[in-house]
């Protein structure tokens, strides 16, 4: 006879290191996502995320098990230091549109800044990991909403914080002369 699978079975590690990963990082951004849109907490979020989504099948599919640990760090620390964040996405969209022939940002779609404000929580907070892979992982979260030009703005905007964050670094870093 089988035995029914439990949701902790169910959610044991399916794929690789990097697609769990990479599937962290796109639930974060949906979750900072229905946060905004839904004006719900991280912990309320990523409890049902993790609870009822991240494992999931869907369609019938069997999707990659996210890295939950990754995840709930990315709500969190969004939510955390969402200020500093909205900072620097202003900064790096402001810096953008100057040198931009009179181009200029009204205001961001909500998906579109939730990749944002995810991508500039890593760069800026979770500094363990290479930027230009964090960087990578969101040109591909936003690929999969997107088929037009927001691939450019992104990999500008967090490129631009990569460099900011990185000098600010530097600068700690440096020794008193």
């Amino acid at each position: 006879m089988m035995s029914e699978q439990t949701a902790a079975d169910k959610k044991t590690s399916k794929g690789s290191r990097k697609a769990r990963v990479m599937a962290a990082r796109l639930s974060a951004t949906q979750a900072v996502y229905q946060m905004m849109g839904n004006d719900q907490s991280a912990s309320d979020v990523v409890k049902e995320f993790i609870d009822f989504r991240l494992g999931q099948s869907f369609e019938g599919e069997e999707l990659v098990t996210s890295d939950e640990a990754l995840f709930q760090k990315i709500v969190e620390d969004t939510e955390k230091k969402r200020s500093d964040i909205d900072l620097a996405v202003s900064e790096a969209l402001h810096d953008r549109d100057r040198g931009a022939k009179g181009e200029r940002s009204t205001s961001l779609e909500p998906l579109l800044l939730s990749i944002l404000l995810c991508g500039a929580c890593e760069l800026m907070i979770h500094r363990e990991v290479d930027a230009p892979v964090i960087i990578s992982d969101y040109l591909n979260v936003t690929h999969a909403f997107y088929d037009q030009g927001e691939s450019k703005l992104v990999n500008a905007i967090l490129d631009q914080i990569r460099k900011k964050t990185e000098g600010a670094i530097e600068e700690k870093e440096k020794p008193d002369d």
